[in-house]
């Protein structure tokens, strides 16, 4: 009986919680100062976690926006915890997020960031939800043609939209310290570029790619961001910091994410 009363209690005091959190605002709103708000916004980039510098932080970055952009960070746990939120382009609800100056390990992406923790409040918002609908998809995206990428210095990083018509198995560098994948990738024109991905990215997202092209014989459309240009024997692409490049699917049905190397 008291487990039940304790129960009804609980969850008129929860509910009575999220209506006083309904002080909807927009991300520029939102400072340190600012109390019990809710704000909808869209990942739109997702970062494998990291550690910082002198090993002391392992924190994730995530970049959500609405008409602006702004970091959250998640730390350890939260990290595992949160592992099934914040998928790109999926639109959410965050409230009592805490709201801070940027770390100087972290992206400096707007005055603030958010810390998401396990007294935060993140709500996904479904496709068929009809209270209340998702962001929609971003209509414009900041790639470069491939025709562009021969032109890019060494070491700048690029966005990419092309499509993974190959992808190779494991290989070892000569003196079997790294492991690495190459994939071939072609823009609407058919032309070629060179991916190569690296140490877990290319034992995990890689091996889903090499899965895709050569199991189930598909050819999916990848956007990659912040990856690295070398040239050997034409183009390469790859990556120069694992930890800081993301390849998606953004536009199909079936939604994945990917790293690239």
């Amino acid at each position: 009986m008291w487990d039940g009363l304790f129960l009804q209690f609980y969850s008129y005091q929860y509910a009575g919680y999220i209506n006083k959190m309904e002080q909807r605002l927009s991300i520029s709103e939102i400072t340190p100062l600012t109390t019990e708000w809710t704000c909808k916004v869209q990942a739109v980039d997702k970062f494998r976690p990291r550690d910082s510098r002198d090993q002391r932080v392992h924190f994730q970055t995530i970049i959500v926006q609405d008409e602006e952009q702004v970091c959250v960070i998640l730390y350890g746990d939260d990290i595992r915890r949160c592992d099934n939120l914040f998928e790109l382009f999926e639109t959410y609800l965050i409230s009592t997020a805490k709201v801070r100056n940027p770390q100087p390990y972290s992206l400096h992406i707007g005055q603030f960031e958010w810390i998401v923790d396990r007294f935060t409040i993140v709500e996904s918002i479904q496709k068929n939800n009809e209270n209340e609908a998702p962001l929609p998809l971003p209509s414009r995206l900041s790639t470069i043609s491939f025709a562009d990428v021969a032109q890019q210095p060494s070491g700048v990083e690029v966005d990419l939209l092309a499509v993974v018509a190959n992808c190779g198995a494991m290989q070892y560098t000569a003196d079997q310290s790294k492991r690495f994948r190459e994939a071939i990738v072609i823009d609407k024109m058919k032309k070629p570029l060179f991916v190569t991905t690296w140490e877990d990215l290319a034992s995990n997202e890689g091996a889903e790619l090499l899965r895709q092209v050569r199991q189930l014989q598909e050819y999916p459309i990848i956007l990659a961001k912040r990856i690295g240009t070398t040239k050997y024997q034409g183009v390469t692409v790859s990556q120069q910091d694992t930890t800081q490049q993301s390849l998606s699917i953004p536009y199909m049905c079936k939604q994945l994410n990917y790293g690239i190397g």
